[in-house]
């Protein structure tokens, strides 16, 4: 596969070469950070995943669609959660002469 290829939901597969993609998110401009939520790579044994979204940072999938709907999982969980970004703590230098 190495044309790009819609996979349902918000989810599409980049070609990077014969043997591997880059699982995006298409609501996400290609710009940002969060664009890209796992990279695929096809082994001997089924196909290494780094996730870039989502807690686990690494797994082995036996098939392409188990790697997207992982993929899709980890999105809905995302969507899901109640947290947001940390609120940031001013930065004061320290103290002279004490």
């Amino acid at each position: 596969m190495t044309q790009t290829a819609h996979v349902g939901g918000h989810l599409e597969l980049l070609p990077i070469d014969e043997d591997a993609w880059r699982l995006c998110d298409r609501r996400v401009s290609a710009r940002d950070a969060e664009f890209v939520v796992a990279y695929i790579e096809r082994t001997d044994g089924g196909f290494e995943t780094v996730w870039i979204r989502g807690g686990a940072r690494r797994s082995r999938l036996s098939s392409l669609e188990e790697c997207v709907e992982r993929g899709e999982e980890i999105l809905r969980a995302q969507e899901q959660s109640t947290s947001s970004r940390p609120v940031p703590i001013p930065h004061f230098p320290p103290a002279r002469g004490l």
